[in-house]
Order: C-alpha cells, then structure tokens, then sequence
C-alpha cells in the first residue's frame, strides 16, 4: 500500500520556497523558476477567486473554477520573516497592499508581473506580505510589509474582495492551503 506524501506545514513549505530560490554565488536571483502555485481558503470555508479584476472569497461550489495563487520569495528583505509576492496564477498583476483615499488600508490588484518582483525586489514592499505558519502548522497568516500589524484577510460575507485587517477583529486572517505545483 503507497503511503500518502507528507503534507507540509506553512513554514516548511516557506522554507523550502527559500531553499529552492536561493540566490546564485553571486546574489543574482535564480531566473529559471516558476512560482509556487497554491489553494487558499479561510476558516468558513471560503476560497480565494478572482472576479472581473478583484479578489474576493467565496464558498466554492462544483462549478466554481479552481483559482490558484502564485508564491515567490522577497528576498530583497528579512528572510526571517519569511516575506513573499502574491499573484493570481497567470495573470499579470499582483497583491498589493495601498491606503486609499479616506486612509483605508486595503488589497488592489496592480498590473505587475511576480516574476518582475522577484527579479527585482527593490521598491516592491507594498506587494510584500511576510507570511507565518499557526500553531498547528495547517494555518498561515499574511502580514502586509507595507502596513505593520494589518494582515490579509476575508469577510465573514461572502463574495466579499479580501482585504486587509488587525488581529482580533471580525475579519478572518488565517488560511488553510494546498500546494498544487
């Protein structure tokens, strides 16, 4: 009988996202790979999708389309801290972190390539999130670099965009993955 792979914890599956995109001898970011693709869902039970240009998260039904995000790593900032890009799988644009006019902080979509970040961290800490595996290890949090304190996070609603949120308020910070590259 085949035994079931190991599932990862957040933080292995972090680290080993470093590992694998460790900078060349000469620091030069490593330009052959491809980012990490994962499944997010909160703790109710909703998934990340994306619609029209917004993320939002929603209760996924047998029509719903699978909605995978890419992970690469910031390693331009503290690695301890464990910073990373976020991206809807094949689209060109990227997570990041704005405060909007009346002062909100929230998510948008902004029209950059993952890959360019990565190559290219510099100037690129509103589309930072350091990223932190939970006690259990089946959980993880995103804390946006841009804005201390404020994590990413979904409505108690759903269809509702995701956005950004302190601990102990309505909104959900923590999510389950899946790997699926």
């Amino acid at each position: 009988m085949a035994s079931k792979p190991h599932k990862m914890f957040w933080e292995e599956e972090v680290a080993d996202i470093f590992h694998n995109f460790n900078p060349d001898p000469q620091g030069e970011p490593v330009k052959e790979r491809h980012s990490r693709l994962y499944k997010f869902w909160d703790l109710n039970q909703k998934y990340l999708f994306l619609l029209e240009n917004t993320l939002v998260a929603d209760v996924k039904t047998s029509n719903s389309p699978e909605q995978l995000i890419a992970v690469l790593p910031n390693t331009s900032v503290d690695t301890a801290q464990k910073p990373i890009f976020m991206s809807p799988e094949k689209k060109k644009r990227c997570l990041c972190c704005v405060k909007s006019g009346n002062g909100q902080y929230q998510i948008e979509l902004k029209e950059k390539d993952i890959m360019d970040l990565y190559l290219d961290p510099k100037n690129a800490k509103a589309f930072t999130f350091y990223s932190k595996g939970m006690d259990n290890g089946d959980t993880c949090s995103f804390e946006s670099a841009e804005f201390p304190g404020w994590f990413l996070s979904t409505s108690t609603e759903a269809k509702k965009p995701i956005g950004l949120s302190q601990k102990g308020g309505s909104q959900n910070i923590l999510f389950y993955f899946e790997r699926k590259s």
